[in-house]
């Protein structure tokens, strides 16, 4: 644990079960050792913070040298389009996009919402997994010559079974992450899901899980290799809202991000 517990002021605390705690920003900004291509999963619930979280963290972790590709896939996201403005993301409704001036003279930015246009229920879902298809496609090719990014795969689920994405997701899950790609999928529950929730938890360097109350979900953390899985049960089981565990898998490092 001494690899993670740098030698400057903070609030944490350790829990009497030798958990550590960690506020939101001082684990974002000192805390989240990210490396280009690790993949990331977010698992718990919705309306547990997962999207908010993951935002905290973009702020470290995208640059204009390793972007961060946010594919939209609903109509309304105000947390997303609040997180994506703050953090100079570009938003754009088609890929690829035509570059800007601005970004020919100054750089790309740190990231994109790549938002398509909703508005026709015949032709929407298929409209949105057209341009994801394309992104992924085209980042994959890109991480070939050796062009880092992020692909952050919100609404997982809807990706997977009803714009499907799942081959496509699996692929970078599968044979991406040497390429400096990594990809962060969003998990509800660990069953039932399509192929990409069920590999994730095997593929993924970094894993985020709120608490989640179905007992059945709480078992099917033994997905997640190298940690004993009645350890992450127990330790859900006592997380308060918008809190997650944080595991590293290489290591086996356990910490709690806090809700603020």
């Amino acid at each position: 644990m001494s690899n993670y517990l740098s030698e400057i002021e903070t609030t944490s605390y350790q829990r009497d079960d030798g958990l550590w705690v960690f506020g939101r920003q001082e684990f974002a900004s000192e805390r989240f050792d990210y490396k280009p291509g690790n993949h990331v999963v977010f698992g718990g619930p919705t309306q547990h913070g997962k999207t908010t979280l993951a935002f905290d963290l973009l702020e470290y972790c995208a640059t204009p040298t390793c972007p961060a590709y946010v594919a939209v896939s609903k109509p309304h996201d105000p947390t997303t389009a609040s997180a994506g403005k703050r953090l100079g993301f570009r938003r754009v409704d088609n890929w690829p996009p035509t570059r800007k001036l601005q970004e020919i003279l100054n750089g790309n930015p740190p990231g994109y919402l790549v938002w398509p246009k909703f508005g026709d229920m015949a032709t929407d879902a298929d409209r949105a997994a057209d341009i994801t298809a394309r992104l992924i496609a085209d980042r994959y090719a890109a991480g070939v010559r050796k062009h880092k990014g992020i692909l952050v795969m919100d609404d997982t689920m809807v990706k997977s079974k009803i714009l499907g994405l799942d081959r496509e997701m699996t692929t970078i899950l599968a044979m991406s992450g040497a390429m400096g790609l990594g990809q962060w999928v969003f998990v509800q529950k660990p069953t039932d899901s399509g192929r990409t929730s069920l590999w994730s938890y095997g593929n993924s360097e970094h894993l985020f899980i709120t608490f989640d109350p179905d007992r059945k979900n709480q078992q099917r953390y033994d997905e997640i290799g190298g940690v004993d899985p009645q350890l992450v049960a127990r330790a859900t089981r006592t997380l308060k809202p918008y809190q997650f565990l944080y595991i590293k898998r290489s290591g086996g490092f356990m910490c709690i991000v806090g809700e603020k």
